[in-house]
């Protein structure tokens, strides 16, 4: 599975909700929090701008800290599942052998778990990229 426009949409404050439950200090948050507010974009469509706006989500992109901002905030998933997880940038693989119907379950109750996870923190899925093998 994959994540739609991951590095793009993670939620600010849900981050740094994250970033405060692994105990980081007052002055990093306040750093972290400073790095990721207040950034502006703007788009150029044949030599024309937009005018600028202000990013609400996402990780600084370009940089050696949005990706391990993005990993911080997607490093506990494998908490929330039961059978084999391997987890690589925005890339997302659960699996099992399916010797039982209860195997089956299992499997399930892990693609529910990923669907919970994603709408708590805000971070969707993308469909069209998810697949399923079967062997």
């Amino acid at each position: 599975m994959e994540y739609r426009k991951a590095f793009d949409t993670v939620p600010h404050q849900r981050l740094l909700t994250k970033l405060k439950g692994f105990g980081l200090g007052v002055g990093l948050m306040k750093w972290i929090g400073s790095l990721l507010s207040n950034r502006l974009m703007r788009v150029m469509v044949n030599g024309q701008y937009s005018s600028w706006s202000v990013v609400v989500s996402g990780v600084p992109q370009g940089s050696i800290l949005g990706p391990l901002l993005f990993l911080l905030f997607v490093n506990d998933i494998p908490d929330w599942i039961i059978t084999n997880i391997t987890m690589f940038a925005d890339d997302t693989k659960i699996w099992t052998q399916l010797s039982c119907p209860e195997d089956a379950v299992k499997l399930q109750q892990d693609l529910d778990m990923l669907s919970d996870w994603s709408a708590k923190w805000l971070l969707k899925f993308n469909p069209l990229k998810c697949k399923f093998m079967h062997l």
